[in-house]
């Protein structure tokens, strides 16, 4: 005889039953759904953004990176191989004109300036002794000189005298002509001494000059030396903010290795950094607009770097307000180079709806619709698109991606409370 279920018996197996009744219709009810949506897909206005058109100034732009740097800096170099003895001020320390940044060792540069000067003591040693050795040897010449001319003026007078007697008839004419050849041999005697002279003159002059010469090197160099030592204590030249200081005590630095920056922080430029396929757009004078943050500062294009490295060229950009608050050194933004402009026409913000095309597809909300318009795509920069084609000023245009919905006409919205 078959006996009665226990009454928890039965009831476990009517509530296993109703599980399975209620997991059945929840699977029809979310395939169902899943059907809707994928017959009619929606949209949740909560996760779109919509701008609304308007008339307004669109600009072209090319997108360049770019750096603030102080528009004048100095740079500060070693002037000798030292290495760094003292650091007085540290980087981000305000400046005066003339007052010591750090100081490097000295030692090398005394033991030069010294050997300088004591070559300098023996060149002019050098000098003096080749002038008064020269002075004596034309002192010499000068008197030799002067008995020579005496003798040819007594040689003279003694042909005269013969001369007159053989006028006379009581000299011999063998006489007269051996007087004659006394007086010319005295004469070329002294033309002789008086090229001596000279020459001794020009030597003298030729051997100072080639002293003074070599006294003026050396000069030089201690100059430069001593403006080395100068150096040594590195001062700033102009009042500032020291942007980067070498704080390595005891290390070693070369000639030209830089020790110091100091910035003029109350003056600012960019340095900006494109494609060389743009560089034909990019012209002195063009207008530029740098992007730091949230703020925009406006400025031109003061100068273009010829050289192409790697495939990128270097601008410069002056901006319109130089000391604005938000600059600092180094600190990067955005840089749009102007290339054309377009006034009083339709725009919307750029946005993930953009895709780049000229030709493509934008929605635009009516009530719980999204109606899709087929437009054409003019002038755009990073912040505005223009719209030309089936679009009004006060459209209220979806600027969030829709690529998934451009197969269709119209998309409903869930969850707007726009209406």
């Amino acid at each position: 005889m078959d006996r009665e279920l226990p009454a928890e018996v039965k009831r476990k197996r009517r509530l296993k039953f109703v599980i399975r009744i209620a997991a059945i219709v929840i699977l029809l009810t979310g395939g169902v759904w899943a059907l809707r949506e994928v017959i009619s897909p929606t949209l949740d206005a909560k996760k779109i953004k919509t701008y609304v058109a308007e008339i307004g100034l669109v600009e072209a732009t090319l997108s360049a990176s770019g750096v603030v740097v102080p528009e004048y800096e100095q740079v500060i170099t070693s002037p000798v191989n030292s290495t760094i003895e003292k650091v007085y001020r540290r980087s981000g320390d305000s400046v005066k004109t003339g007052e010591t940044i750090l100081e490097i060792n000295k030692d090398l540069s005394q033991m030069a300036l010294k050997q300088l000067t004591d070559e300098l003591g023996m060149l002019q040693n050098n000098k003096e002794q080749l002038r008064l050795e020269l002075e004596r040897k034309l002192i010499d010449l000068q008197a030799s000189f002067e008995i020579s001319r005496l003798q040819a003026q007594f040689i003279q007078t003694q042909y005269d005298r013969v001369k007159h007697l053989h006028d006379i008839g009581a000299e011999t004419e063998e006489n007269l002509q051996r007087a004659d050849l006394n007086v010319k041999i005295a004469l070329q005697e002294v033309q002789q001494w008086e090229k001596q002279i000279d020459n001794q003159k020009a030597f003298l002059e030729a051997e100072l000059k080639g002293l003074n010469l070599q006294i003026s090197i050396q000069k030089n160099k201690i100059d430069e030396v001593q403006r080395e030592l100068n150096l040594s204590d590195v001062k700033s030249s102009r009042d500032g903010v020291l942007t980067w200081v070498n704080e390595n005590i005891g290390s070693s630095v070369n000639r030209g290795d830089i020790l110091a920056r100091v910035a003029d922080l109350g003056s600012f430029r960019v340095d900006a950094n494109i494609s060389d396929i743009h560089a034909d757009k990019i012209l002195v004078g063009g207008p530029a607009k740098i992007r730091i943050g949230e703020k925009y500062l406006t400025g031109r294009i003061g100068s273009v770097s010829p050289a192409v490295q790697n495939g990128v060229i270097t601008f410069l950009v002056e901006l319109d307000n130089r000391a604005d608050k938000i600059l600092r050194p180094n600190i990067r933004g955005d840089v749009y180079v102007i290339t054309s402009s377009k006034n009083n026409v339709i725009r919307v913000k750029n946005g993930p709806f953009y895709t780049g095309r000229m030709d493509q597809e934008v929605f635009v909300v009516k009530g719980d619709i999204a109606v899709r318009r087929d437009v054409k795509i003019g002038v755009s920069n990073f912040d505005y698109v223009e719209i030309e084609g089936d679009i009004s000023p006060g459209d209220e245009v979806i600027i969030s991606s829709m690529e998934k919905y451009r197969h269709m006409d119209e998309v409903e919205i869930k969850n707007n409370e726009r209406k």
